[in-house]
């Protein structure tokens, strides 16, 4: 066990905090990817958690309650039931210190108020190890149906846009 864990509030997003964690989550992402998760919570399909380290926000996951929006996913699970948690981050030189573990639980601890029977996310298949370690300690499992690919819109400090993808697989767990 990690030592040094810390004590960080897991609370949702507020619309005057988004200038500041965009700023420290997508500096040079220019498509306001915080403010589109916001905008989830603001309509009530989700909350958007960020934790904090006294006044610095230091990560996110975007929770859900409509389940995953990927189509190899909802067609193979109850998406009515199942919560979905899906950008997590954690600030490179916080990572490993209980930050994600936090968020996810709260989040898990949300799900399940809401009457949510399962939670998911989907992981990088081949390039984020310790992420998919992380889930595993946490009782997540991978889906059984292999692989698939997601992507996503992003635009630079230029407004150049562009679609990013990966290569995921579904975890997911009861709560």
């Amino acid at each position: 066990m990690n030592q040094h864990r810390l004590q960080v509030d897991i609370k949702p997003a507020e619309e005057s905090q988004l200038d500041l964690l965009e700023e420290v989550f997508s500096p040079d992402n220019r498509s306001n990817p915080q403010y589109r998760r916001f905008e989830v919570q603001k309509k009530g399909e989700g909350v958007y958690l960020i934790a904090w380290l006294q006044d610095a926000p230091i990560g996110h996951f975007l929770l859900r309650w409509s389940g995953p929006q990927d189509e190899p996913v909802k067609q193979r699970i109850d998406v009515t039931r199942s919560a979905y948690l899906e950008a997590g981050l954690t600030v490179d030189h916080h990572r490993r210190k209980g930050t994600a573990t936090a968020i996810i639980r709260e989040a898990e601890r949300l799900a399940k108020e809401r009457g949510c029977t399962h939670i998911g996310l989907a992981v990088g298949s081949t390039d984020n190890p310790n992420a998919k370690r992380l889930y595993e300690k946490l009782g997540y499992i991978d889906w059984g149906y292999g692989d698939f690919k997601i992507s996503w819109e992003t635009s630079d400090r230029n407004g150049i846009r562009r679609m990013d993808s990966e290569i995921v697989i579904y975890m997911q767990k009861s709560i």
